[in-house]
């Protein structure tokens, strides 16, 4: 996918980005060791649901570069928390390697109704770079809505490095606007998400040493778009 926007995109700050598995044992003494010095999401006492309605053109360019391992790349989403619909954000995630940036826009929850059910044409009347990139790439490529992913998160953050740590399980996959979910097998997994902007503050790297890390070389929205064909869907 082509980026479009990109004076926009270098006045952004991208952050690494790196996932591995964690078996149960690992994941719980992680779990608490992160819990001792970084501090819980502000939004959540616990864990929270994570929903994302993701996006891919008619070739499917997405699921296939990030199968290739392309280095840059694009990902498109819509994101919201806990079942409810307020708030809902049109996502564009741009990867670069193990670099991220993710850049939003607000989505109304007559506008997530109608993307969910494929009526692209919401976007059209959309100002603002997120909205205009999501608009082109529709009008060029036949973007569509292709797979949900529902999963539980649990989140933690510590302001030196502006990291970010994750664990995610339970992972389920749908079809748009489907209530019905299929479980995405991780074998029991935990998915581990570090993310921090130009530096890991040593404190953080060793809460992470000792661990045993299987570095995720699939995306949650891979892993579902497969377990969906599974299943004879998408």
């Amino acid at each position: 996918m082509i980026f479009h926007g990109v004076a926009t995109m270098q006045e952004k700050q991208f952050r690494y980005e790196r996932k591995y598995y964690l078996s149960p044992d690992n994941a719980a003494v992680l779990r608490h060791r992160v819990s001792c010095l970084l501090q819980r999401d502000k939004h959540s006492n616990g864990s929270y649901l994570i929903s994302s309605l993701y996006f891919d053109d008619i070739y499917d360019t997405a699921l296939h570069e990030k199968q290739s391992g392309v280095f840059t790349r694009d990902k498109w989403r819509m994101r919201w928390y806990n079942n409810r619909l307020d708030p809902v954000h049109l996502e564009r995630k741009h990867k670069e390697g193990e670099l991220g940036l993710k850049l939003h826009a607000k989505v109304s929850e007559d506008q997530y109704h109608r993307l969910s059910a494929g009526d692209m044409s919401v976007a059209a009347a959309q100002t603002g770079e997120v909205w205009e990139a999501f608009y082109r790439l529709h009008c060029t490529n036949c973007l569509r809505p292709v797979a949900t992913v529902i999963y539980e998160r649990e989140a933690f953050s510590y302001a030196p490095g502006n990291v970010r740590i994750t664990f995610d399980s339970g992972l389920r996959a749908s079809m748009p606007g489907s209530a019905v979910s299929i479980p995405i097998c991780t074998d029991g997994l935990t998915i581990l998400e570090l993310k921090y902007d130009s530096f890991l503050p040593a404190v953080v790297e060793g809460l992470l040493s000792g661990m045993q890390f299987t570095q995720l070389s699939l995306s949650k929205y891979v892993m579902a778009r497969h377990t969906l064909m599974n299943f004879g869907f998408a």
